[in-house]
């Protein structure tokens, strides 16, 4: 699927207590920007210092090695087809994993998963995942911008946004099939980070106010 990619990020180094999530959950889906995640969970990995695991759509294992990922997360991949994490293991992996993570980051994030995610569609193993999980999920969209500027696609973010999703909005770059530039590229994985810390932050506030407001009744 055409979409932007933007540049690859320098590692900076960063205290290992800056980031609030200790255990990330990376769900990746099929844009060609799915060839910055194994680099960008090295990142959390080392320089954060976050346990990553990871579950793919069949079509981003068309674009990346699963073995790739599994590298630079240390930990086999969830797939569609039976392969990888969880292949002979008789419990349900994707509610493992959801109750894992204390974060789940769906990176990149296509317009086909926005769609479903916010129509509640579970019917493989990423949106499975995403219906099941238990802590915050951040979407990441990655698209060309046509496709970002649909109004079905913001309908589709808006409906994220109110059932309490974080979306991330994309950033501006080079489209990979025809070199334009434009809005809906992948932010590299510190701008990644910085925002998706500003959105937990606000949700363990909005949950601390909720739990001190008085009860109606």
């Amino acid at each position: 699927m055409p979409a932007f990619v933007s540049a690859a990020p320098r590692l900076k180094p960063t205290p290992a207590t800056a980031f609030p999530a200790r255990r990330i959950l990376v769900g990746v889906a099929g844009s060609i920007a799915a060839i910055a995640v194994p680099p960008s969970a090295m990142y959390m990995r080392h320089v954060v210092g976050a346990e990553v695991r990871a579950v793919l759509t069949r079509s981003a294992t068309e674009l990346i090695s699963p073995r790739s990922i599994a590298v630079a997360t240390g930990h086999p991949v969830l797939l569609d087809d039976g392969d990888g994490a969880g292949a002979n293991d008789p419990t349900v992996v994707h509610l493992n994993l959801t109750r894992w993570a204390d974060l789940m980051l769906i990176m990149p994030a296509t317009a086909n998963v926005l769609g479903k995610a916010a129509a509640g569609i579970a019917d493989d193993a990423l949106t499975t995942c995403i219906l099941a999980a238990t802590s915050p999920v951040v979407f990441v969209p990655s698209m060309n911008d046509a496709m970002w500027t649909k109004p079905a696609v913001q309908r589709n973010v808006a409906t994220l946004k109110d059932d309490g999703y974080g979306v991330i909005p994309p950033a501006v770059g080079l489209a990979a099939v025809d070199g334009k530039s434009g809005e809906g590229a992948m932010p590299d994985i510190m701008a990644v980070l910085r925002w998706t810390r500003r959105f937990l932050d606000a949700e363990v506030a909005g949950g601390e106010a909720q739990a001190s407001s008085p009860i109606q009744g």
